[in-house]
Parts: structure tokens; sequence; C-alpha cells
């Protein structure tokens, strides 16, 4: 039996997620591709992926809600977000234990192959009105 991870990519460009797809998988890694955040909502099978992967354009609101709303359902899922300003996680992934774990090794290769960069910053958590 395979240890291969599992990603999910959720990545609404066309041109950029073929590449992606094509790193990712030429890494090693298993990729399965989600063109919308409708559909991986409604799919609600996000917690049998060892990523899921965020990028945010076209509508980055849409994005930032659905990843605040997943990282609420599943804390422990990791959760890496692509933007063309730099790569992020949700509110209070990077904390003491992520950082010493294999998850955060895993967001690291990643953003690396994907961003050129393991620079990592964490969203602002969302206000609360």
């Amino acid at each position: 039996m395979t240890n291969q991870k599992k990603i999910l990519l959720i990545d609404l460009d066309d041109h950029r997620r073929e590449t992606r797809v094509r790193l990712l998988a030429n890494a090693g890694y298993f990729v399965d591709v989600r063109t919308d955040y409708i559909e991986a909502e409604r799919l609600d099978h996000e917690g049998t992926y060892d990523l899921v992967i965020v990028a945010l354009h076209g509508n980055p609101d849409k994005a930032a809600h659905y990843s605040d709303l997943l990282s609420r359902a599943r804390p422990r899922l990791p959760i890496l977000l692509l933007t063309d300003s730099g790569v992020y996680v949700p509110p209070g992934t990077l904390s003491p234990s992520l950082e010493s774990g294999s998850p955060a090794e895993l967001i690291r290769e990643i953003a690396s192959m994907l961003a050129g960069s393991t620079y990592i910053r964490e969203l602002p958590a969302p206000s609360r009105s």
C-alpha cells in the first residue's frame, strides 16, 4: 500500500490549475481538483485529504470564507492559500505545535513548489462584529 499524500486543489484558473496539477503529480502527490468552492462544499469530503490548497483569485472573499469555514470544521486539516501576493494559511495554523510537525513540512514543501517561497503568513482573524 502506498503512502502517497492526497491533495485537494481548489482552483478556478484553468491555466494555472493545470500547471499546478502537473507540478504536484510529478512530485508524487495524488491531486484531486475542484473548480469552485460550491462543488467542494457540496461534496464535503475535504477531511480525506492530507492538504487542501485554495487558490485565491477570481473571488478572494468567497475563497477566504470557504477556507475559514473549513478550518473551523476541521481544525487539524492543513490548508494552504495561494495568492498573487504570497502564500497564506488560515488564522491560528502556524501554532508552535503545528510548526514542529509534518503538516507544516508538507505546507512548506508545497508552497516552495507552487509559489517559489517557504515564507508563509497567517491571514488575520476575521473580525466578529
